[in-house]
């Protein structure tokens, strides 16, 4: 099994470098397409993050607006994951502090011991 993934991972490799190098724009642009974390995984992306830089500055306008996507879609991705981080905890805090508010029945009758409290003061 554990050969498998290996062999399948060194003939994307493989696929992806062939595809890289070729003469048409859109076999490039379909290659760095292919490294987006939305499709590819964060895994295939960071490894091979410098391949989407040096294709920000072919000579294929396509394949600069793919590689500029690919980032783009990177960034957002961070974004949500970084937003979802900050929330959870505020998110627990919210519930904490809604836990100790009273019921309404418990309100009316702190008000009425306080009405009675200052009857009993004058």
């Amino acid at each position: 099994m554990v050969k498998n993934r290996a062999a399948s991972a060194n003939s994307i490799t493989e696929r992806l470098d062939r595809d890289l190098q070729s003469s048409d724009e859109v076999v490039r642009a379909d290659a760095v397409r292919s490294l987006c974390p939305c499709h590819a995984g964060w895994e295939a992306f960071e490894q091979n993050v410098s391949i989407v830089f040096r294709s920000l500055r072919d000579r294929s306008r396509v394949v600069r607006a793919h590689a500029l996507h690919v980032f783009e879609d990177a960034v957002r991705m961070q974004s949500v994951e970084e937003l979802r981080y900050y929330l959870e905890p505020e998110e627990e805090k919210i519930g904490e502090k809604r836990c100790r508010f009273r019921s309404m029945e418990q309100r009316l009758e702190a008000r009425r011991r306080n009405r009675i409290r200052r009857l009993q003061g004058r």
